[in-house]
């Protein structure tokens, strides 16, 4: 089934005539021109293009964290355009995660309470926190390192907390910009791997940014994107 022919009741994130412009001084940029797309429930989605072409842009509207200028977007059936600030921060609170290519660990917390904070904030009781977050940092092997802070783990430890975390809250999908981009080419076929299977087992649907082969060659679907379109 392509993307433009899903069904709205097969479909979790559907984009219809989305586009998106900036204001660059006088200028206007147009960011994305009328970008459909629609990805199913469980489905692994690679999107590909050179700097500029939109895939930062796309990845906000789709993670909720920014608004498209014209067009909707479907999240689970429901129009968050329709939906105002307080009620989409809930939405994507619940149902988002995401994995960045810089981690975004605070670096403050332990191991264990990074995974833990999303679940603090949809306030998820302390026992089934720790539960949970315990739970998953064995999926992502590292049960031995819960009480150690960012700055005392490797760039690819400190990925796996940020998947562990992104994947905690057991959301429906997952935004991941470039998260291989700043590991070594082992890590990043560890990483790989670890975002591949837990995706699988929990059901969650992934859209992720990459330039990385390794990452492609699992994705059930790669799109390109080139001067704000879909390829």
């Amino acid at each position: 089934m392509s993307a433009t022919a899903a069904t709205a009741d097969a479909t979790l994130l559907c984009l219809s005539g989305v586009t998106k412009t900036y204001r660059m001084g006088e200028a206007t940029v147009p960011a994305l021109r009328e970008v459909s797309l629609a990805i199913q429930p469980g489905e692994f989605t690679a999107l590909m293009g050179s700097s500029g072409s939109g895939k930062s842009t796309i990845l906000n509207i789709c993670g909720l964290v920014d608004r498209p200028d014209c067009g909707t977007v479907e999240l689970d059936g429901k129009d968050t355009g329709t939906l105002d600030e307080q009620a989409l921060t809930l939405v994507r609170r619940e149902n988002i995660g995401f994995i960045f290519q810089g981690f975004n660990l605070v670096p403050v917390m332990t191991t264990f309470e990074n995974v833990e904070y999303p679940l603090f904030l949809s306030g998820v009781p302390a026992g089934e926190r720790r539960q949970r977050v315990s739970e998953m940092l064995t999926k992502v092997g590292l049960a031995d390192l819960e009480r150690r802070r960012p700055d005392e783990l490797s760039g690819g430890q400190r990925q796996r907390v940020a998947i562990a975390r992104a994947l905690v809250k057991m959301p429906k999908l997952i935004i991941a910009d470039e998260p291989t981009a700043n590991l070594d080419s082992a890590t990043s076929n560890q990483i790989v791997g670890v975002m591949h299977e837990l995706g699988r087992m929990i059901g969650t649907t992934f859209l992720i940014a990459t330039h990385d082969p390794r990452l492609t060659v699992l994705c059930d679907r790669v799109i390109t994107m080139n001067d704000g379109v879909l390829q």
